[in-house]
């Protein structure tokens, strides 16, 4: 895909060490859109939830990143499955809702059923099927680390590819305690905003300590372009975008802590709402000035690779 000539021109820009002067097509324009999510919001690894959000056999639930759509689901405590959520009939979703239990896979366009693992085993009106091994949902690869699900959305497969390392760069896993799968989810709060992506990574990854009410923030791990894990004492926080539109971004935010750590104090405000409000008037003020040099530094690498040499 080649890159539009509003990502070109940031490119030049950075590159050239001067003033970096975005367009509105930016934040605005679908192409520009497109481009992020075929080749930055697909980079591994992205965490998803904990895994406690797949207790029992039969559990499953949806992330959505873009266009793309994928199910989580358990259907042994060895066997979790990411498949793509798009039937194979007519690619309408199999999964619509946000999370279930359930023996099996429907898709309510056509009828289609899949087993736990993806595979076909009712295509509705379609006797003529038979052999029906060969069909299945395609698959990401996925792994659970130190109670984390995670999620390799670059390459998809009728078999999961292999899960590679968790390459995080300067940072090691190790720095997320591996207590944390045994630890429990304490919260699970969702938030939309009518903001590009762009300008809400900003925001959270250089307040961190807003999903711990303000309070101090030990380190983050960041996982992919769109989630990192905060951590404070026992306590942690994952917090993943999901970026729907140009002007359409949700973030969800995981509080995770051990069974023995004090419960947080309810002091009734949401210190999250507040600061959005007031970034919101921000971005309203200053749209094409608000992102720093630095985001442009982080963002144009990664679209670059997709250039043709």
């Amino acid at each position: 895909m080649e890159l539009p000539d509003s990502i070109k021109a940031i490119g030049e820009q950075v590159e050239a060490g001067g003033t970096v002067a975005p367009t509105a097509e930016l934040f605005e324009a679908y192409p520009v859109f497109a481009a992020e999510v075929a080749h930055l919001f697909t980079r591994p690894w992205l965490a998803v939830d904990h895994m406690s959000r797949l207790a029992a056999d039969g559990d499953y639930f949806r992330a959505d990143i873009g266009s793309r759509s994928v199910v989580l689901v358990r259907e042994a405590a060895d066997r979790i499955h990411a498949l793509r959520n798009a039937c194979l009939h007519a690619g309408y979703r199999v999964c619509e809702e946000e999370s279930g239990r359930s023996d099996h896979l429907f898709c309510q366009y056509h009828g289609w059923s899949y087993a736990l693992d993806g595979r076909l085993t009712d295509p509705l009106l379609r006797p003529e099927m038979t052999d029906r091994s060969r069909f299945r949902m395609p698959q990401y690869a996925m792994q659970i680390r130190h109670g984390l699900i995670l999620v390799d959305l670059s390459a998809v497969a009728p078999e999961a590819p292999p899960a590679g390392p968790v390459d995080l760069g300067p940072v090691d896993l190790g720095a997320v305690p591996e207590a944390l799968a045994e630890a429990g989810v304490t919260s699970r709060k969702r938030y939309s905003t009518t903001w590009n992506w762009k300008y809400l990574r900003q925001f959270l990854w250089t307040a961190p300590e807003l999903v711990f009410a303000g309070d101090d923030c030990d380190e983050i791990v960041e996982f992919g372009p769109l989630s990192f894990v905060a951590l404070r004492g026992d306590q942690a926080a994952l917090v993943r975008l999901t970026p729907r539109f140009p002007g359409h971004t949700d973030f969800e935010i995981v509080r995770i802590a051990s069974a023995d750590a004090p419960a947080p104090a309810a002091n009734g405000a949401d210190p999250i709402e507040e600061a959005l409000r007031q970034h919101g008037a921000a971005i309203a003020a200053a749209p094409l000035g608000l992102l720093d040099r630095r985001f442009y530094e982080w963002y144009w690498p990664h679209l670059s690779a997709a250039q043709p040499q």
